[in-house]
């Protein structure tokens, strides 16, 4: 894959940035997975207010820190920004949400895993270099996730495990996939922070257009539960992490950024656990092992 070593070591800054991404995300599913069986919020809902909320926070500290620089410039920019919003915000986050209606934290932050082998596939797509250490990382990771999505055990295959809100959650993956593969140079040239306020503010717009148009009823956060979990979302996962990603392109390699994203499992296995009661079997554990372990197989320049 494209870039230069020092890209792809990174800067300490960088790392850190992408770090906070993994614990909040990982975090996340817990959390979203507790809200969307305990509450009464709309998917789209829970998207919407997440964003929404965030969106004023992270305007407030750009223009602080940016100025103008805030600002698009271009025709170009604006419809990019509005796409990848649409795309990497408003589309992940109803398919997880609707997903986390009926799977569990630790199946719904499979949504990481899936996507560096997506990333790599949409790289390779646009021309990028791959070599056996990139595909055989990717394979390695892929049983690895077939073990946490139980379709995989001591018993062989069994891919009647997977269920619909597995496909959604693969889905949600892919518009992750794509806005972080086809925003990249858009994130790097205009600032993290920039990027991350604009994609987020419009994905909380195309979710607030899409149940105007459907005429759903819109169902902001009413119990504690909803505010509690609406706004750990709006914080952490959507705050920090999407800055924090989008910071992190400007030092760590498409290839390594992408891997990091098989440690939410990880992260959603422990907090699910230690804090909701969820149950997670040996060879769950086992399928997280191996998803973090097949990124030693990445090449240390890519």
């Amino acid at each position: 894959m494209p870039g230069s070593k020092e890209e792809g070591k990174g800067s300490v800054a960088a790392w850190l940035w992408a770090a906070a991404s993994i614990v909040c995300w990982g975090a996340m599913f817990p959390v979203g997975d507790l809200l969307m069986k305990e509450g009464a919020m709309a998917p789209a809902s829970v998207g919407m207010s997440r964003y929404l909320l965030a969106s004023p926070i992270l305007f407030a500290a750009g223009f602080a820190l940016r100025g103008r620089a805030m600002v698009p410039r271009g025709a170009c920019d604006w419809l990019a920004l509005a796409g990848l919003g649409l795309v990497g915000s408003a589309a992940m986050a109803q398919l997880l949400f609707v997903a986390q209606e009926s799977v569990a934290s630790v199946n719904a932050s499979l949504l990481e895993a899936w996507v560096p082998m997506q990333v790599l596939v949409l790289s390779m797509l646009g021309g990028a270099r791959t070599t056996w250490r990139h595909v055989a990382s990717v394979a390695v990771g892929f049983a690895g996730s077939l073990l946490v999505l139980r379709a995989l055990d001591g018993t062989g295959l069994r891919l009647g495990a997977v269920s619909r809100g597995d496909l959604l959650v693969f889905l949600s993956g892919l518009c992750w996939a794509v806005y972080t593969a086809w925003g990249r140079p858009l994130a790097r040239r205009f600032g993290g922070l920039p990027f991350t306020a604009w994609t987020v503010l419009f994905g909380g717009l195309w979710l607030l257009a899409y149940q105007l148009v459907r005429g759903a009823a819109i169902t902001p956060p009413r119990t504690r539960v909803e505010w509690g979990c609406t706004l750990f979302l709006a914080v952490f996962p959507t705050g920090v992490a999407f800055l924090g990603w989008n910071e992190a392109q400007k030092g760590v390699s498409l290839s390594h950024l992408s891997f990091l994203e098989y440690l939410p499992p990880l992260v959603a296995a422990a907090v699910g656990v230690a804090f909701f009661g969820e149950r997670v079997t040996a060879w769950q554990w086992l399928g997280i092992a191996v998803v973090i372990l097949s990124s030693r197989l990445l090449p240390r320049d890519a």
